[in-house]
């Protein structure tokens, strides 16, 4: 496990994690995300910003789910079709 730091929103944070690529793509998304409902919101604090980010990327994660599952679904009932007329 690595150790490095991230930057969101101008505070740094030491991190450990195996994908160091990742863990700072995912940084910079929150950072991204915070500074657009900062741009609408700029009485918000920082926490608030984090927090409405958050419930975004969860609210995405969600929905990226959802669209797996159904595509995992179709591919089964594909994959069922396909054997049923090979044989």
């Amino acid at each position: 496990m690595e150790k490095f730091d991230v930057n969101v929103y101008g505070d740094t944070y030491p991190l450990r994690a195996d994908t160091r690529d990742a863990v700072e793509k995912a940084a910079g998304e929150v950072d991204q995300r915070m500074r657009r409902f900062a741009q609408q919101a700029p009485s918000f604090e920082p926490l608030r910003l984090a927090v409405l980010s958050a419930v975004a990327l969860a609210e995405e994660k969600l929905q990226l789910e959802d669209a797996l599952a159904e595509l995992q679904r179709k591919i089964e009932g594909l994959n069922a079709f396909v054997g049923d007329n090979l044989e």
